[in-house]
């Protein structure tokens, strides 16, 4: 009852609640110290006259006393306090509020805590400016389930991905010796980057002798594409493997030969079926 008395004395001085009674005085500061949001009441030179529990416990107060005894520039880390006084304080007093996310500074661990910041200026019955009010929400918790929201969304996002590129590049088995990439549609340089790669890996890791790569439901091969098709050939010779490349259009075919690539050791065969009988056959 004491620290209260010496609070509302403090508010009194400053002609904040001259015309509110005191019991009503009191049962508004029991309600407001029990709010979790950040509530205090300063002069216009920063001399704490109210800082409730939450607001105390936020910024690393001790007890009112200690709060009497710091001005609130101290609430705000050196960078931040630059930007109140430089933009928001002008804002409050031209237009009488200022609100926006904002950061505190607990003073005794350093932490930087990302808050929403209200604050006002509080007037007299001759509408003279007496101090500041503040209500300030602490935004952790709603930044760490923003943070983890973020994590999981970007989790989701890989997982769609990777199985994307799963489905974009099959590496099916027909035999122990032999498998069938079927590719459609557009194949562009990513993906014949991981056209190659689910290729080597897949032979590497089932052993396969041949790897049939059938091309039929492409879209278009542009040179580009074209040159990453041979680079897989070769790389699957590397390791002992061989491609047959099967479902070359004449317009494929014109394209690869005007390249003037080196098809040796590439087999092509004009369709899957035909070059599943090859594989077959050879294996």
């Amino acid at each position: 009852m004491a620290e209260q008395q010496r609070t509302i004395d403090g508010l009194r001085e400053a002609n904040a609640w001259s015309l509110v009674s005191q019991d009503v005085q009191q049962s508004l500061l029991r309600l407001i110290d029990c709010s979790t949001d950040f509530i205090g009441f300063a002069d216009m030179e920063g001399h704490a006259l109210y800082v409730n529990a939450a607001g105390r416990e936020m910024v690393g107060l001790a007890s009112m006393e200690e709060a009497r005894r710091t001005l609130v520039q101290s609430y705000f880390d050196p960078v931040d306090l630059a930007y109140v006084e430089s933009t928001i304080l002008p804002e409050v007093m031209r237009t009488g509020q200022w609100t926006g996310e904002f950061r505190f500074r607990h003073m005794v661990t350093g932490t930087i805590v990302p808050v929403h910041y209200s604050l006002f200026l509080a007037r007299n019955a001759k509408n003279e400016p007496i101090g500041l009010a503040t209500i300030t929400r602490d935004l952790r918790s709603m930044k760490r389930v923003e943070e983890e929201r973020q994590r999981l969304q970007d989790e989701v996002i890989r997982i769609q991905a990777v199985t994307l590129a799963e489905l974009s590049t099959p590496l099916i088995p027909i035999s122990e010796r032999v498998v069938v990439m079927p590719l459609i549609g557009q194949v562009d340089e990513t993906r014949a980057k991981q056209v190659l790669e689910t290729l080597l890996e897949g032979i590497s890791k089932r052993r396969a002798a041949i790897a049939i790569l059938d091309v039929t439901g492409v879209s278009m091969v542009d040179s580009a594409v074209a040159n990453g098709l041979v680079q897989a050939a070769r790389a699957v010779r590397l390791l002992g493997a061989q491609v047959v490349l099967t479902g070359i259009r004449p317009e494929v075919a014109g394209t690869l030969v005007g390249l003037g690539l080196e098809l040796d050791g590439l087999v092509v065969r004009g369709t899957l079926q035909s070059g599943i009988a090859y594989a077959m056959g050879s294996s």
